[in-house]
């Protein structure tokens, strides 16, 4: 039987290895959709590819919060694309875990009915051992019954789902994984030997940094997400108290009110990878540079906002690689004339550099980022205008994580577009330089215009 799962993450770095590492032992791949990571959670998953895992990553990062609409987009494509047998939708937060093997159970299933499983409800404690980076070995204490709904008091479900069974009967999967729906006649089975561990809070820093950048994310994205209301509402928690610790256990409970005992996961059947921990140096960030970090995915979120209002019909925005960059007392990008005309050519977002230090300054009114926030800016392809250094730049940005597929020449790009459109850019470059200089006169006066305009021709 060929099993696969499907995550969405976002900001993901403390718990993603303990995940991967855990969860990998029952599948036989795992697709992960970055829903705009700032942290480490993508360079800790490269990292276990790199290892030999199963891994397939595909970038949402410039879609809003919304893991019903993403979920059954990467449902569809995987059960097209993929064909496995069975798919298990899991959040971050959720590792299998069953009686027995839960490889085993899953393998042994019927592949003619829906599954619903319900959540085994982990919480933190004072007995968490805090130094413990792997996170089933970290927290071990339960509510003592399955999580359930506050409404009515049933369980919650989460589903697992057999691919060409789904697909026959022409089902749709709920907000959350929690059941699917859109034929009535679909055969529901509730699974008792499997069970998904939950653990909706790891640490007092992940419930500052959660809730701190889900928020700011609310509310710079246009969705009507009830499903964040569960973070949202933790701001006020944690304004108002004193200590962070019985916030975070507080918000580890989830308005539940139930004993709970001891029953830690058990880890005899995680015999497939090892579940030593290589990445903790990497998933440690501070709660300042976390939500640092989301402050400027926001700020570029709204300078795409101002800069869609000029940019040209008919063609899709790219990236260009930023090929100039000067210092004396302190660093600047110097794009050269080329990148310049260009950039007043064709539908330019932002310029890409490797240099940290002009990151995120403007050149030729475009947004300059490092690779890390590229995916934050609306692009087809990434545009390298340096034929002769193109090879060795395409590698470089590789290695930072960049799509190779998107990496394209300044000549490629140009047969790409066709004449048509080149000729149509041409068209549109003599109005867009003039109005650039025209700012400028406003800005400096004639003489100075002259004598910028002098130094570019002699560059």
């Amino acid at each position: 039987m060929k099993i696969v799962s499907f995550t969405m993450v976002n900001n993901e770095s403390e718990i993603i290895e303990s995940f991967v590492r855990y969860n990998y032992n029952f599948v036989d791949e795992m697709i992960i959709i970055d829903n705009g990571c700032t942290d480490s959670t993508i360079k800790i998953i490269r990292k276990l590819i790199a290892e030999g895992f199963r891994i397939t990553v595909y970038n949402e990062s410039l879609e809003a919060y919304n893991q019903y609409r993403l979920d059954n987009k990467y449902l569809n494509k995987i059960i097209n694309e993929i064909k496995p047998d069975l798919i298990l939708p899991l959040d971050a937060d959720e590792f299998l875990t069953g009686e027995n093997n839960p490889r085993e159970i899953l393998e042994k299933l019927s592949l003619d009915s829906i599954y619903y499983v319900t959540w085994r409800w982990y919480v933190m404690t004072k007995e968490d051992d805090k130094n413990e980076p792997f996170i089933p070995r970290r927290m071990k204490y339960c509510l003592t019954r399955a999580a359930w709904n506050y409404s009515d008091g049933t369980p919650v479900t989460k589903a697992i789902i057999p691919a060409l069974y789904y697909k026959k009967m022409g089902l749709t999967l709920s907000m959350g994984h929690h059941t699917v729906f859109g034929n009535e006649k679909v055969k529901i089975t509730r699974l008792n030997s499997l069970q998904f561990a939950h653990y909706r809070a790891i640490s007092e820093q992940q419930l500052i940094y959660k809730t701190c950048c889900y928020t700011m994310r609310d509310i710079a994205t246009m969705e009507n997400n009830f499903e964040t209301a569960q973070r949202t509402n933790q701001m006020a928690i944690i304004e108002k108290s004193s200590s962070m610790w019985g916030a975070a256990v507080k918000s580890s409970y989830g308005g539940y009110t139930c004993a709970i005992e001891k029953k830690p996961l058990n880890l005899e059947f995680c015999e497939k990878c090892n579940l030593k921990m290589r990445y903790t140096d990497l998933s440690g960030e501070s709660v300042e540079k976390r939500i640092l970090y989301t402050g400027w995915e926001m700020a570029i979120r709204a300078y795409n906002s101002e800069r869609n209002k000029k940019e040209k019909h008919f063609l899709k925005p790219i990236v260009l690689w930023l090929d100039g960059v000067r210092g004396e007392e302190c660093i600047f990008p110097n794009p050269s004339n080329k990148l310049t005309i260009l950039t007043e050519m064709y539908n330019v977002r932002g310029l890409v550099t490797t240099v940290e230090e002009v990151k995120f300054l403007k050149a030729n009114y475009r947004l300059i980022v490092t690779p890390d926030f590229v995916k934050f800016l609306p692009h087809e392809y990434i545009v390298i205008a340096n034929q002769t250094q193109f090879n060795d730049i395409k590698m470089q940005l590789i290695a930072e994580g960049l799509d190779e597929r998107q990496i394209i020449s300044l000549k490629e790009y140009e047969r790409q577009i066709g004449v048509v459109l080149k000729i149509y850019c041409m068209i549109c470059f003599i109005p867009s330089m003039i109005d650039r200089v025209n700012k400028y006169l406003k800005r400096n006066g004639f003489v100075t215009t002259v004598k910028k305009i002098k130094q570019r021709l002699e560059g």
